[in-house]
């Protein structure tokens, strides 16, 4: 079985969950949104589609006719649920619901990035609470805000970059910057020791 997965504007979407209802059987799709599965003789025939932020879809197999080759062709779009977006927060390397949190960590509408500015990090003066952001340059390649959290107290505040995960891959400044608000899906702020244990020392440089 295979295909492609986008969301509800066109755009492929990398990451979705793609698994054989009931078992552990499943894949991811890739960073072009294409995914590929193995299905199993004689196994379940329901295959859901699930992302953060987006509404899980199933497809029963037995309603759709193989190729040629046997292979199962299935292009899925998924349609943004708004109620999950408000209720998940991304912790470390996972989610969990807002509810359950006990640590300090922020969650932004990717919305309420959009701007006049192209750069990213311009965009999180006065979105964020507790973060000061500052612009020190309009030059162009040079323009990049500069932000911390928790006031210009806090230990490291302003001496060192901020850990900046992206896909959970560390990045720079830069690169956040460049980001199109369009393109993200959920965007957290990890604000105290609890929020940022899993990354020791260096998550405690913002």
């Amino acid at each position: 079985m295979q295909g492609v997965v986008s969301d509800d504007k066109g755009l492929t979407l990398p990451g979705v969950s793609v698994k054989v209802k009931g078992t552990m059987n499943g894949t991811q799709s890739d960073m072009d949104g294409k995914y590929t599965l193995n299905l199993k003789e004689g196994g379940s025939s329901v295959i859901i589609f699930s992302f953060v932020g987006s509404k899980s879809q199933e497809f029963d197999l037995a309603n759709y006719s193989p190729s040629a080759a046997g292979v199962y062709k299935i292009n899925v779009q998924m349609g943004a649920d708004k109620n999950a977006l408000e209720e998940v927060a991304v912790v470390a390397y996972g989610t969990q619901k807002k509810t359950s949190l006990v640590s300090s960590i922020t969650t932004v509408n990717p919305k309420q990035l959009k701007g006049p500015s192209s750069n990213l990090t311009t965009m999180l003066a006065g979105v964020v609470p507790g973060m000061i952001s500052y612009q020190r340059s309009g030059e162009p390649g040079a323009d990049n805000a500069q932000f911390f959290i928790r006031g210009v107290g806090t230990f490291g505040a302003g001496k060192v970059d901020p850990l900046i995960l992206i896909d959970g891959i560390e990045m720079g400044t830069t690169d956040l910057a460049r980001l199109q608000p369009d393109d993200i899906s959920g965007f957290s702020v990890l604000k105290d020791a609890t929020a940022s244990s899993l990354y020791g020392a260096r998550g405690q440089t913002v």
